[in-house]
């Protein structure tokens, strides 16, 4: 009763301290983070939320405002929706006739780029945990085939591995859900233009293969199933014609005529314009993929690998989330982007294991070591970032040494993940028959950041202060 008292005032200190209701623009979270899109920003007092007990720090990127709560995170958000009404996503603010920011600001590279990056990361968080749910389930019926060849041949696992793929499948649905949401504009029509490319009606236009036009304009037959781009694009689409029609359209038709214009306009110009587009930019980065992985996969790896723990601080790192979703569809392997995600919860651990041999308390010890295991089994890393590595600044070089030579182990043994999972140790079936490459190099992520930090940590560092 007392935890559940305590997550309680958790949620009510943080929604207060980031500026209350008025200012929420909408909330989600993914494995670690309440993300919260907030209407002005410098209303949150984030000194105060960090000094919450059981706040792990507060990370601002990508237009996101995000407190980072580790295990902490279910109750906290479950508690959030049930005190403020704040449901998954909730956008408090639905008029559309405003702009979709508050403020003009000059244009810039960067301003654009972060922009893009915010939209992007908006729109797959969402998803995430459903990704990896049905990533999960595909190890699993892996590993009972391996056990049992023919099990595959069984209704039992038609029917558990279409639960597995329907996530990936319709994937352009949940990333239109998760961009309405981003943008203010209602979610249902982004849906139901990124859900009519997965239509029979259309499908089978694309296996027939005949030449196909509407309204006389011709349209490029391609597969949207399990793409990510094409919906983005339709959804930003929609917003703006949402938008549009409701300035223009009076408001005794609104609701008739509003919904109607925006999914036929937005769906003449997707068949036409925009849905190829982002299939062939699709195409391209699955081009620019292959090339990493089959020629500079050792350095790649390695460099991001090093880079993810700062790329993790800054919110940043769910930016690389679709190009690892697109990967797994077109070439249909990830050699760059999980395994360098599985390095960095491995090398953290490892530090932390570096960290816990140079404690003279035995109850400090016991926690850097509990905190490691999280890290390398379950793949929470924040408790270890922010509370054991970065204070003591040293243990990050060994994270950063340990994730380069993971890298380039990963890389030269050829590693490579075939479906979506967990970053944890238990998730190395992912990687298949390159399993023992992974291994191998998970085993020298983990030495390396281990010995390194055991090395460069000072003794009087590793104490609980």
């Amino acid at each position: 009763m007392a935890e559940t008292l305590n997550f309680q005032q958790m949620a009510a200190d943080i929604v207060q301290l980031v500026g209350g209701t008025g200012n929420i623009q909408s909330v989600s979270h993914c494995m670690t983070r309440l993300r919260f899109v907030l209407k002005a920003e410098d209303k949150a007092d984030t000194a105060a939320i960090k000094k919450i007990k059981g706040v792990l720090g507060v990370v601002s990127a990508g237009g996101q405002y995000m407190v980072v709560l580790g295990k902490n995170l279910p109750p906290v958000f479950e508690a959030v929706q049930k005190q403020f009404n704040l449901t998954e996503g909730k956008n408090t603010d639905e008029n559309l006739d405003k702009d979709l920011v508050p403020e003009k600001k000059p244009l810039t590279v960067k301003s654009a780029a972060m922009a893009v990056l915010g939209y992007v990361s908006a729109s797959v968080s969402p998803m995430i945990t459903g990704l990896v749910a049905g990533g999960m389930l595909k190890v699993l019926l892996l590993i009972i085939t391996l056990i049992d060849a023919g099990f595959s041949e069984t209704t039992t696992y038609t029917l558990l591995s279409g639960v597995a793929d329907a996530c990936f499948y319709f994937m352009p649905i949940f990333v239109a859900y998760g961009a309405a949401k981003k943008l203010g504009s209602t979610p249902i029509y982004a849906m139901l233009c990124a859900a009519s490319l997965l239509h029979g009606n259309y499908t089978s236009l694309v296996a027939a293969g005949e030449p196909v036009t509407l309204l006389g304009l011709p349209v490029r037959l391609m597969s949207y199933s399990s793409s990510l781009l094409p919906a983005l694009l339709l959804t930003l689409c929609a917003c703006y014609l949402e938008k549009f029609f409701n300035k223009i359209i009076p408001g005794i038709f609104k609701s008739l005529l509003v919904g109607l214009c925006t999914v036929t306009v937005t769906m003449i110009a997707g068949y036409v314009v925009l849905a190829p587009i982002g299939g062939y930019i699709g195409n391209y980065l699955a081009i620019v993929f292959g090339f990493l992985g089959d020629t500079v996969g050792p350095i790649a790896i390695a460099v991001l690998a090093a880079c993810l723990p700062w790329l993790v601080m800054c919110g940043m790192h769910l930016a690389l989330v679709p190009f690892m979703t697109q990967a797994l569809t077109n070439p249909g392997y990830d050699a760059v982007f999980r395994p360098a995600f599985i390095l960095h919860n491995m090398v953290e651990g490892g530090a932390c294991i570096g960290v816990a041999l140079r404690a003279k308390s035995a109850e400090f010890r016991s926690e850097a070591l509990g905190i490691a295991f999280g890290c390398i089994v379950a793949g929470v890393t924040e408790p270890a970032i922010y509370g054991i590595n970065l204070p003591r600044k040293s243990p990050m070089i060994g994270v950063m040494a340990g994730g380069a030579a993971g890298g380039i182990v990963a890389g030269l043994l050829g590693a490579r993940v075939y479906v979506m999972g967990c970053s944890t140790i238990l998730a190395l079936p992912i990687f298949q028959q390159t399993i023992l490459a992974a291994a191998v190099a998970v085993v020298v992520a983990i030495v390396v950041s281990a010995v390194v930090t055991f090395i460069l940590n000072p003794e009087k560092n590793s104490e609980n202060a």
